[in-house]
């Protein structure tokens, strides 16, 4: 691992806002500097600024090459994930770039890294060092560790990796780097609780179905696109909690209820869009929570597969993105000269036959503007739009 000197250090801080492609193709100007590691700083440096903005305060942080960037926790994820392991010990046994551990480390009572990998190790190690953070290190597979050693802990963090042999992609979790499903048994060995990271992309009831005993599922997304999946699973059976957690503009939404709750919630339907709308956040949606949000907000439900929500009684708190409903109208040409004569609208299809890009293509519609478009199934399966301003909360 390299380390940059001054002249380094220098040469990044100069550039640092410069066409890297360019620094590349003249690389020969500039003799006495290793121009790849340099460009990668610098590509890491913007990167960090979008997705962990503190690490820069630390001028002697190393970044990675970008596909390590693009894998580890964003900033905002790793502090949630630290909020949840406050005061306890925990084992990270697959700490990769160790950004969910730096952040643990700052509320746990201790933190042990763990990675196999000697490159990203060292590189870990050495910004752990460079920040004052205070982690215990060990270059060792995280199994391995585990099957050598009696130590404990209360929680330990697994964020196995999504990749086979030949870098490409997987999505069930038995073909995850470590086998989760296969190590439980020595994870509740060592402590009673293991939270365990898995794609987004996961169906939720098949997860926990596999995993079976699990006490919370964490849903987490960031300005509406889900991020993260968390199963806080434990020895025992429990009834599991559903936590949605929304990082959005406005601040964070969270909601929390439990599959039973979802199951005998009292749902009223709507056959007419009133005063406002409601679209729930994609936490939510991930999450299924569906007949609840129409009985924890008193709000009445589009279609039981539309998802959207309606009210004459604004509900400012509800957690999604809130609309005031200018009129609703059927999809033909003539609504659509007569309430869109701009044809510059936003498009949402909910439960609707048409998509997004078929309903523009075919009126002719334009992205943007101020006006939002719904298409969607109400209660008496009728198909309409819905026309509506954002509201701001």
């Amino acid at each position: 691992m390299m380390i940059p000197d001054d002249k380094h250090k220098h040469f990044i801080a100069a550039h640092r806002d410069e066409d890297i492609t360019s620094l590349l193709l003249h690389a020969s100007r500039y003799p006495e500097i290793n121009m790849p590691f340099a460009v990668q700083q610098i590509e890491g440096r913007r990167k960090a600024a979008l997705k962990f903005p503190s690490l820069l305060g630390f001028e002697d942080v190393i970044y990675p090459p970008q596909l390590n960037m693009e894998q580890a926790s964003s900033e905002t994820t790793a502090r949630y994930k630290a909020s949840l392991v406050s005061g306890l010990e925990v084992i990270d046994l697959t700490g990769g770039l160790g950004i969910d551990t730096l952040f643990m480390s700052h509320l746990a009572r201790h933190v042990l890294y763990l990675e196999k990998n000697e490159a990203l190790f060292a590189l870990a190690q050495h910004n752990f060092q460079s920040m004052d953070a205070p982690v215990e290190v060990l270059c060792e597979d995280g199994l391995a560790f585990l099957q050598s050693t009696k130590r404990r802990a209360d929680y330990l963090y697994v964020d196995p990796s999504r990749r086979d042999h030949n870098h490409q992609k997987v999505v069930s979790l038995e073909k995850y780097e470590p086998n989760v499903l296969s190590a439980l048994p020595l994870f509740f060995q060592h402590a009673p609780h293991v939270l365990i990271k898995v794609s987004p992309m996961l169906d939720i009831s098949l997860t926990l179905h596999a995993l079976q005993h699990v006490s919370t599922v964490h849903v987490i997304a960031v300005k509406n696109e889900c991020k993260e999946l968390l199963f806080d699973c434990v020895a025992e059976d429990c009834e599991t909690e559903i936590v949605t957690v929304h990082f959005g503009m406005q601040g964070e939404d969270r909601f929390t209820f439990s599959s039973r709750n979802e199951q005998q919630a009292k749902v009223t339907y709507s056959i007419t869009a009133k005063k406002h709308l409601y679209e729930p956040n994609v936490a939510l949606l991930k999450a299924g929570a569906f007949r609840i949000l129409s009985e924890r907000f008193e709000v009445e439900k589009l279609h039981p597969a539309s998802h959207l929500y309606t009210s004459d009684q604004l509900v400012p708190h509800f957690p999604g993105r809130i609309f005031e409903v200018i009129t609703t109208f059927p999809l033909n040409k003539e609504a659509i000269n007569q309430w869109i004569p701009t044809r510059k609208v936003n498009v949402t299809v909910r439960n609707f036959p048409f998509s997004v890009a078929e309903i523009r293509h075919k009126f002719r519609l334009e992205e943007g503007g101020e006006d939002y478009l719904f298409a969607t199934t109400f209660a008496d399966d009728s198909k309409r739009m819905i026309l509506c301003k954002k509201k701001m909360r």
